[in-house]
């Protein structure tokens, strides 16, 4: 076994100020998670100020992200003092000093003595020498406090805990003593009393954190930060090999442009010229284009890894409460960050030139005009990279399986991910319901009548539609982590079953040979078009195109106006709900061919997959993680949600 000096040391850098270089003095931490001495961000702040003259916040010196602190009335000479305190990064100073038997007791230090010591409070986070360890006893107050000999720490025996209290992050001078549940929040007694006193499901700190090292949800996002990291290594890898692809295919242009141009100086001087200013602007762009993507996935990937080692840091030598703090504040803004990072490979394309030669100038000719055309070719990517995800999947042939039964007896249920849980809709309840990814009930919201399809909004909202028999239809906008219902919005003599929300503002809304666009404010009919059937659900790819039903063998993607694909299949009869992996693959629920039909995004058969290979005897709706290999599907015969895989 590892010494724990030498083990110690492996944290080394989690201990080192990135502005400094030496060991923290006051540690601080920006929202990014990055760590630094308070006067060496306080110099930042202050430098960065003069010279940015930027208002309202600043950069982080590592990841460049934008700290705010717009609205405040601190100037910025005092927005260092502002920042939190990285308690576990000043619990790991601690340890190490009293590892290294270099901890004075603290009690002589402020009465000027240096005395070793060999003691430390839990509660109190201090250390005393033989002499104030026995006064720290003798006292009422302190006498229960919880004393560990130096010695043991040293020995690095289990079962002890540097700090057994934790401060408030709203509140500086309060300690946690209990985690919102609905929030995913640790709180003071303030907290909870002005903040959640509306909550449901308030417990105490140390309920919230037992286990947490060992749990699914700790254990899963270190494998997430993993993959996040290699796959933001592959993207900035491939936006350097693109880079030097780009000047050899600029040099050999260059060089054919030179060989033209002895046959030609005198007439070609000056074409040459205008050529060779039209690459250079070009590349100016390409390369300001390229390093831009290769600056900002790098710094994706210090702020990943950063983050991995501060959860593993936190699982190795934190306490319980110390690793649900980081895996909560680390999993909120791994998601953000997920999603920011999709939205932007989307749009990352690869580059490269050409030039042709005209024809002119093949001849050699005295009426030539230009040495040729020149282009720079733009490629989309794939929509994510493989290793972006929580592992390489091939999804033509993986292997499909079912994970677990989520839920059963719903009656027509549609379900879809939100974050790391599942929303349903349930005819059998009439109600909304939200589930674990362990098949938990978390919350339900009664909604009165037949929710036919649930559809996201955003990062806390989520859309139900609502069919009633007298044509009083419904949407309704629900918040997400509460179930608590925000606004509802009435479709009078619009019909209703499935939902999809596009363009960032509207809804579309499928009911057998209609599509209709709503505004998702005010519910307000935007457009309607006509289908040939089938069209009880709708999905999208981006924010473009929709895919949808049509026919009873047939299902089409539209761009726009235009029909991009139709499938047609006699093996698919009745299709329903549409699901689509992060590879823009498509999969179609056929309800009565109980089957699911997986196609390509330009509507070729990938394969046909039996429903009662994921015990479902007639698929209703499909829906894919965003990006992972898990996805859902629906039954209307048992009402089942089963969550599956491809392998």
């Amino acid at each position: 076994m590892a010494s724990p000096t030498k083990e110690t040391k492996q944290f080394d850098d989690l201990l080192t100020c990135s502005i400094c270089l030496e060991t923290f003095k006051v540690p601080k931490y920006l929202p990014c998670l990055h760590t630094f001495c308070e006067t060496c961000i306080d110099t930042y702040i202050v430098s960065s100020k003069e010279k940015q003259n930027t208002s309202g916040g600043f950069t982080c010196p590592v990841c460049r992200m934008f700290v705010s602190f717009k609205g405040t009335q601190e100037k910025p000479e005092a927005w260092a003092s502002k920042l939190p305190i990285n308690h576990f990064v000043t619990s790991m100073l601690d340890k190490r000093a009293i590892q290294r038997s270099e901890k004075m007791c603290n009690s002589c230090q402020v009465k000027n003595k240096t005395k070793e010591a060999i003691s430390w409070c839990t509660t109190c986070e201090e250390a005393f020498c033989g002499q104030c360890e026995e006064y720290h006893k003798s006292f009422k107050i302190t006498s229960k406090h919880t004393v560990i000999a130096v010695q043991e720490i040293q020995l690095d025996r289990s079962g002890f805990q540097l700090s057994e209290a934790l401060s408030c992050e709203e509140h500086i001078e309060k300690i946690v003593e209990v985690f919102c549940v609905d929030h995913s929040q640790p709180c003071c007694t303030l907290c909870a009393t002005l903040t959640h006193r509306k909550c449901d499901n308030v417990i105490s700190i140390q309920k919230a954190a037992s286990d947490i090292k060992q749990s699914n949800q700790t254990t899963e996002l270190v494998g997430k930060l993993k993959e996040k990291g290699k796959g933001i290594n592959e993207i900035v890898q491939n936006r350097k090999q693109t880079l030097e692809n780009i000047q050899t295919e600029y040099e050999n242009i260059l060089q054919e442009i030179s060989k033209l141009k002895e046959r030609t100086v005198e007439h070609l001087n000056k074409i040459e010229d205008q050529i060779k200013f039209e690459m250079s602007s070009s590349k100016k762009q390409v390369d300001l284009k390229l390093t831009d993507e290769i600056d900002k996935f790098s710094n994706y990937k210090s702020m990943v890894n950063n983050w991995e080692r501060l959860l593993i840091g936190t699982i190795r030598r934190g306490s319980d409460q110390q690793c649900l703090l980081e895996v909560n504040k680390i999993g909120s803004k791994f998601t953000t960050l997920e999603e920011e990072m999709n939205e932007i490979v989307k749009s990352i394309k690869s580059i490269s030139f050409l030039f042709v030669p005209s024809d002119h100038m093949k001849k050699f000719t005295s009426s030539i005009e230009s040495l040729g055309s020149f282009k720079m070719v733009e490629q989309c990517l794939e929509r994510t990279s493989s290793t972006l995800v929580n592992k390489t999947v091939n999804f033509c042939t993986g292997v499909v399986k079912v994970v677990r039964t989520i839920a059963d007896n719903l009656g027509q249920p549609s379900a879809i991910f939100v974050h790391d849980y599942i929303v349903t809709t349930s005819k059998s309840k009439l109600a909304v319901v939200k589930y674990s990814i362990d098949g938990k009930i978390l919350a339900s919201l009664p909604v009165g009548s037949f929710p036919t399809d649930v559809t996201q909004v955003n990062q806390n909202q989520v859309a139900i539609s609502l069919y009633s028999s007298d044509y009083m239809n419904k949407v309704l906008i629900v918040d997400s982590v509460g179930l608590k219902l925000l606004q509802t919005l009435d479709l009078k003599n619009i019909t209703v079953y499935g939902l999809c929300f596009v363009n960032t503002d509207q809804f579309i809304i499928a009911c057998s040979s209609t599509l209709t666009w709503i505004n998702s404010s005010s519910g307000q009919k935007i457009k309607e078009r006509a289908t040939r059937g089938s069209s009880f659900f709708v999905s999208k790819s981006d924010k473009k195109d929709f895919i949808c039903g049509d026919g009873n063998n047939t299902v089409s993607r539209v761009v726009g106006d235009t029909t991009k694909f139709t499938y047609t299949s006699s093996q698919l009869s009745d299709p329903r709900g549409i699901g689509i992996d992060f590879q823009c693959n498509i999969y179609i629920a056929g309800h009565s061919s109980k089957n699911i039909h997986q196609i390509t995004n330009d509507g070729k058969l990938i394969r046909v997959i039996p429903s009662d290979t994921l015990g479902v005897q007639s698929p209703w709706t499909i829906c894919f993680a965003q990006s992972g290999n898990k996805f859902l599907v629906t039954c209307i015969v048992s009402g089942k949600v089963i969550l599956c895989e491809i392998d």
